[in-house]
Formats: structure tokens, C-alpha cells, sequence
């Protein structure tokens, strides 16, 4: 296999990225149209001139009050171009036996995972409410009410599973993978988790996305398949949309002391968790003579 130079590196990394932006971009741009002129169709010329600005500002409020479903939509469409380039990338590995293969960890050990993106959602948003983060980024309360401000089957369903779907295939299954082939597991860990900070546009979510990025590339080397990051995404997330639109912890954040108990027994289990991990989860890989003999048997 030709070495790549580091210009075809670079886009090996980002395209995927920049595929799911560009959806974005696309669906936008069609649903503002769309608003546009099914607006303005409603009005004469007259009214036209003399309430334009009115006019706009109706328009870019429908835009906003759509976002998640504008978001939830792209990520359906690059959903399945995302899937076709990580299995090129697996076809390829194949091809120039540059995969590896790892021996499977029981089906019940997943639960880890689920455990601890739950308790890093919780131990995680409770740390940065009491930084302060909140005050200085501008952005964050805007973001936050476009993204919990549409229908709960939509969050749960677009927020909850198919947005991490699609952000784990391009944040661990595609670039974090590629870029592993040109750096050692700590410099791509890094590297990745800063990329996706920030993605996410804005102090507050960066930060959180950052450190949640660690855990998922942790467990993604722990597990060595895509399965664990995923299921803790999923977990994360969900956990967010439920608290946010439930309030089941509303009693927990007007009261200080429940508010720490909660923060703390959070991060207690979430270390926990990991050190489970480190003792339960071992996922040894199959050498090249033991995938030699696996085809061997298959095919007798």
C-alpha cells in the first residue's frame, strides 16, 4: 500500500465531518426556502414593503422553532454514506491486512458502559452548572433551547439515538480509527476529543463533549468495537433529554445538599464503573495465525 501524504491524511479525517455538515447545511437551506416563500405567498406586495422586517423575523423564528427536526433529519440522511465509509475503511484494512481482530467480551459487560455514560451525563452537567460556566458563553442558553425546545418522541428518538449514531461514526469509527494509523493511542485521544469539543460551537457543551470524549475512546479501546461508545452516547443523552424535559431531578437542584450528595455519589460510581471495567473487561487480540486456523475450521 502507497503511503499517503499528509494533505490526503487530513481529508481522510475530516470528509466524513464535513459530509454531515454539508447535509446540514443542505436541509437548512432547503427548509428556509421552503419557509420563505410558503410565507410571503400569504401576503400582497403592499404589506410586503411595509412589514418586511415583521415579515423576516416570522421566518427565522419557523426556521429556529424546526432546528432539532432540521438536525435529526440530516443525521438520518448522512446516517447510512457514514456507515458505507466505515465499512470501505474495515473492506480496506481486510484488503492490506491492516486489521485487527479482538476476541468478543460478554454481552452483560455492555451494562458498564450504559452505567457510566449515564453517571458521566449526570456527574458532568452538575460540575459545570456549579463552575459558572453558564455566565460566559453566549451561546450555550440559545443552543440549549433549540435543542430541548421540540417534541420528546423527536429528542428521544433524534437526540437520544440517531445523532450519537451518527457523531460516534464520525468521532470514533471513522477519524479517531484513521487517525490512530498515524498516531499513538494518547496524541489521537487528545486530538479527537478536542475536534470534538469543539464541534459543538460553544464553551460549555465543548468542555462537556471533551471530557465525555475520553471516556468514549476509553471504552471504545476497552471493548475494541463500536458498540460500547455507542451504547455510551446513547445512554448520555437520553439521560439528558429525560432530565431535561421530565424535571424528575427538579428537587435535587433546589436543594444544595442533595445537590452535592448527587454530584458526588455521580462521580463515586463513575469511578466505580471504570475500575470495573479495568478488572471485568478483557479483550485480548486474536493473532494472525489464530485467524489463519478460525478460517481453516470454517471452511472444513
Amino acid at each position: 500500500m502507497r503511503e499517503e501524504n499528509w494533505g490526503k491524511r487530513i481529508w481522510r479525517l475530516i470528509y466524513p465531518g464535513l459530509t454531515y455538515l454539508a447535509v446540514c447545511f443542505i436541509v437548512e437551506v432547503i427548509a428556509a426556502v421552503w419557509i420563505a416563500f410558503s410565507t410571503v405567498a400569504k401576503y400582497d406586495a403592499d404589506t410586503l414593503n411595509s412589514e418586511m422586517n415583521r415579515i423576516i423575523n416570522s421566518m427565522l423564528e419557523q426556521t429556529i422553532s424546526v432546528a432539532l427536526e432540521l438536525q435529526v433529519l440530516a443525521a438520518a440522511i448522512t446516517l447510512p454514506l457514514l456507515l458505507l465509509y466505515y465499512r470501505r475503511d474495515r473492506k480496506q484494512e481486510e484488503c492490506f491486512h491492516q486489521g485487527r481482530r479482538f476476541t468478543a467480551v460478554p454481552s452483560w459487560q455492555y451494562l458498564l458502559t450504559v452505567v457510566l455514560g449515564m453517571t458521566a451525563c449526570l456527574a458532568g452537567n452538575n460540575l459545570v452548572a456549579v463552575s459558572g460556566l453558564f455566565e460566559i458563553s453566549d451561546t450555550y442558553a440559545e443552543i440549549s433551547e433549540m435543542i430541548y425546545g421540540g417534541k420528546l418522541a423527536v429528542e428521544l428518538l433524534g437526540l437520544g439515538i440517531l445523532v450519537p449514531l451518527v457523531e460516534e461514526l464520525i468521532f470514533r469509527g471513522l477519524m479517531y480509527r484513521r487517525m490512530r494509523k498515524y498516531l499513538n493511542v494518547s496524541t489521537a485521544t487528545v486530538i479527537c476529543s478536542l475536534i470534538f469539543g469543539f464541534y459543538h460551537g460553544n464553551l460549555v457543551q465543548g468542555l462537556y463533549a471533551f471530557c465525555l470524549s475520553l471516556l468514549m475512546i476509553y471504552v471504545y479501546e476497552r471493548f475494541h468495537t463500536m458498540l460500547a461508545p455507542i451504547l455510551f452516547h446513547v445512554a448520555a443523552n437520553l439521560l439528558s433529554v429525560i432530565v431535561s424535559e421530565t424535571g424528575i431531578l427538579d428537587n435535587v437542584y433546589r436543594s444544595a445538599g442533595l445537590f452535592w450528595l448527587t454530584t458526588i455519589a455521580s462521580c463515586l460510581v463513575l469511578i466505580g464503573t471504570v475500575y470495573l471495567i479495568e478488572q471485568l473487561v478483557h479483550s485480548e487480540e486474536i493473532t494472525a495465525q489464530e485467524v489463519y486456523q478460525e478460517k481453516e475450521q470454517e471452511e472444513e
